[in-house]
């Protein structure tokens, strides 16, 4: 009798842990199937954004090299420099400047105007003029009065001389829209793109762009978000969740956020995927 209520005893526990293993089971599949769609978009994103980066800057490398022959100057430097421009239908501009920081030949014609404009006191320029190395800059206010990100290269003579410098101007927006959205596209995923210091420098959604998730008062009340943005800018890649309020409907929504990083000329992008949680 003893034995048989013993078994009776130990098969109720087994259903009982069957049950809760279930449901445990159960909970976790869900998060990982969350985590694992966050995770590939996030990988698609970062292949697209690497490979686009890695392309204008082999292209300016190939430019500035050419560049070192002829000068910054002339017929030939205007249709090079039309040429590359064209080939990036996000950038703004594409333009060669001397030694001291003055703009000298401006592409496309659109933007001539600004030859001759002294660059030199640009947050850009005085960090590339630090090392004179390829150099993919923080968002800044270039001259032409827009909030833009510059890819730099240095132009040496054949005495390997620094003589000038070869720049690509363009808008983050205009970048990731023209890269994320169509990986976006059918999903409930939101994209977030930060630099190591906290600046949030895309949003899909286009109403944090410009804030600094680390110190923009916007986002002190969210602890848990602010937390989680320091996590993303120590951290080259992860994921983490956190409860924001709805500005539509002023609700408490959590979110589950999985990012990756890119990376150019000792610059880092911290590309994230953020999601409502699914329960």
């Amino acid at each position: 009798m003893k034995v048989l209520i013993i078994k009776r005893y130990l098969l109720i526990i087994i259903i009982a842990m069957s049950m809760i293993i279930g449901l445990f089971s159960g909970g976790c599949t869900g998060s990982a199937s969350q985590e694992e769609q966050l995770k590939t978009t996030t990988l698609q994103i970062q292949a697209a954004v690497q490979t686009e980066l890695n392309s204008l800057d082999s292209d300016l490398s190939i430019t500035a090299s050419k560049l070192s022959k002829i000068g910054l100057n002339g017929s030939e430097v205007k249709q090079i420099l039309n040429d590359l421009c064209s080939k990036y239908s996000f950038t703004i501009e594409c333009c060669t400047a001397d030694a001291a920081g003055k703009m000298v030949v401006v592409a496309p014609e659109a933007y001539s105007r600004y030859e001759g404009t002294d660059i030199s006191l640009t947050d850009a320029a005085v960090k590339f003029n630090k090392t004179k190395e390829p150099m993919l800059s923080q968002v800044f206010l270039a001259v032409e009065g827009i909030d833009a990100v510059v890819l730099i290269w240095p132009i040496l003579n054949e005495k390997n001389d620094f003589i000038g410098s070869l720049n690509a101007l363009f808008k983050p927006g205009t970048f990731f829209d023209m890269l994320a959205k169509p990986i976006l596209k059918g999903t409930t995923i939101e994209l977030n793109v930060m630099q190591v210091d906290g600046l949030n420098i895309y949003d899909s959604k286009g109403t944090d762009a410009g804030k600094n998730l680390l110190t923009d008062p916007t986002f002190q009340p969210y602890k848990e978000l602010v937390d989680l943005g320091a996590k993303i800018v120590a951290q080259e890649s992860g994921s983490g969740n956190y409860i924001y309020i709805d500005r539509t409907t002023g609700e408490s929504v959590k979110k589950h956020a999985f990012w990756l990083s890119v990376k150019l000329n000792n610059t880092s992008w911290r590309l994230t995927s953020v999601q409502k949680v699914i329960e």
